[in-house]
């Protein structure tokens, strides 16, 4: 686990100088202690020795790490989140391949931007890692928690329902500054996307290929004493070929403007389940809740083992029948699933 002082001093490497000297002085930490980090991150690769004995000068390793914890207000005040970005997040990865900087640079921006605009918060701890051929990062508010906000907006009954529209996209608790694309844009921009906020998971990804826990930073603890009420992690491979177009392209209409040209949702079915199976009214209503808003649904089953009658009719029959103009497609069925779906829906 890294901390804020191995972040100063990877900070002071950049600097040049003696850098055992300098980062004493800014962490404030003994010489000695200071000398163990040294000999740590050496270790792990995010500095390179060059030299021997007393004479031993750092650079930046190939690992690469930074970690801030700052008033929400003063990111505001200085910048805003491109200001971070430019500072401190830019310079570690000029290095990668530039799809890999642009796909980082638009997920991170938009979600540091939700947390200052959204979170109501005091503090954002902001964290980046490159190491093993993977980018990851992390923005993290002790705000108001993101599915309460949506919970209290949407008038939902549930909290679990706001991971359920937050998935759909084009929900947003500030529409007058706001598209809600951002989190939906890059979750799909990235290979990994998590969030956890008042001990509700949402991981679009989560049924084949789950973001695991990073080791490299506990946001709670940075945090403190205020509780970390919403975490975001995000992962990339280094060797990505994906592009932002690749992405914009599947899900928007080119030839349309603002939130009319994000013309295409993917809807995870399962998060309608909450503690029970797909068989009701009330569930299909659920799903299908500001579907009208899209040209094209595509409805996730993954997770899904079982449907019933009232839920299958309500969406192929009911909803169809009343919509004809919004495409229904259909992916991750098993098949029994999908034999339920043919028998009692009209499709």
């Amino acid at each position: 686990m890294l901390d804020l002082h191995d972040a100063i001093i990877l900070a002071c490497a950049n600097q040049g100088g003696a850098l055992a000297s300098l980062a004493t002085e800014q962490t404030g930490l003994s010489r000695v202690a200071v000398s163990r980090r040294l000999k740590k991150l050496a270790d792990a690769g995010y500095l390179q020795r060059h030299g021997t004995g007393t004479r031993q000068t750092y650079s930046q390793g190939n690992s690469r790490f930074w970690l801030g914890v700052l008033q929400r207000i003063d990111i505001l005040n200085q910048g805003g989140e491109m200001a971070v970005w430019e500072r401190h997040v830019a310079p570690l990865i000029s290095d990668q391949k530039t799809n890999v900087k642009s796909l980082a640079n638009t997920a991170f921006t938009e979600m540091l931007n939700n947390a200052l605009d959204h979170s109501q918060a005091q503090q954002v701890a902001m964290g980046v890692h490159v190491h093993d051929g993977h980018l990851q990062m992390v923005v993290a508010d002790d705000g108001v928690g993101i599915f309460g906000k949506i919970t209290e907006s949407a008038h939902l009954f549930d909290p679990r329902l706001a991971i359920l529209e937050l998935a759909k996209g084009k929900f947003t608790t500030a529409p007058e500054g706001h598209s809600g694309m951002g989190i939906f844009v890059s979750s799909r921009m990235m290979d990994g996307f998590a969030i956890e906020s008042c001990g509700l998971h949402f991981d679009p990804h989560e049924t084949h290929q789950p973001l695991p826990a990073f080791d490299w930073m506990d946001a709670a603890a940075c945090l403190k004493p205020l509780e970390a009420r919403t975490v975001l992690r995000m992962d990339i491979g280094l060797n990505s070929t994906r592009t932002p177009n690749d992405v914009y392209l599947k899900y928007f209409e080119p030839n349309e403007v603002g939130s009319e040209a994000f013309h295409t949702t993917e809807i995870p079915v399962r998060l309608a389940q909450l503690s029970s199976e797909l068989v009701s009214r009330s569930q299909a209503k659920w799903v299908m809740e500001r579907a009208t808003q899209f040209k094209t649904v595509i409805l996730d089953f993954e997770g899904v083992v079982h449907v019933g009658q009232a839920f299958v009719d309500e969406v192929f029959r009911v909803f169809a029948v009343a919509h004809p103009h919004i495409q229904l497609k259909t992916t991750g069925m098993t098949p029994e699933v999908s034999q339920l779906v043919s028998l009692f829906g009209k499709r």
